[in-house]
């Protein structure tokens, strides 16, 4: 796969996550789960107008001038705020569509993970490797996010793959 084809496949993939995402919190029943889903919206959106130009910037120079990919993930106020997120909202179950969307929103996540570990491995181009690896660290974040979130609203004692509780007591 070229440089970019890979981008413009890469944005295929963001823009159906972001859709997903903004989807699901105009749709979800729980007003934190709308703003749940509302970030996660808002920084797919970044991915997709980030990706855009990138791909401008490779039709135009045939390169990539290393840019970096900004993110609202890794800050403390953005995993804090998800944090309370999660808390104000696991004591209580999530209705069956709001689950449905997170499972959904995981099964993205994953595939849209698998593509950029796939980029990686095989892109000869150094900077497409390392903006994609750096999608990669980002995707992977959300991935774990949504799980947490999913696991909260669900109810299965494990909050970011640590059981605090199980169903024997």
């Amino acid at each position: 796969m070229t440089v970019e084809e890979a981008i413009a496949t890469a944005l295929e993939y963001e823009q159906k996550v972001r859709d997903h995402y903004a989807r699901a919190s105009r749709e979800c029943a729980d007003a934190k789960g709308k703003e749940f889903f509302a970030l996660l919206a808002r920084e797919e959106q970044g991915h997709v107008d980030y990706l855009k130009s990138r791909l401008a910037e490779w039709k135009t120079a045939g390169a990539l001038s290393g840019q970096p990919l900004e993110t609202v993930l890794p800050s403390k106020d953005f995993l804090a705020k998800g944090m309370a997120l999660l808390q104000a909202g696991a004591g209580k179950g999530a209705p069956e569509d709001d689950v449905r969307r997170l499972h959904t929103a995981l099964r993205l996540e994953d595939e849209v993970s698998a593509f950029y570990r796939s980029l990686v491995a095989s892109l000869e181009d150094r900077e497409a490797r390392e903006m994609f690896q750096r999608f990669l660290e980002i995707e992977d974040g959300h991935t774990a996010l949504v799980q947490a979130e999913t696991d909260a609203v669900t109810r299965t004692g494990y909050f970011f793959d640590y059981q605090e509780f199980n169903q024997d007591g």
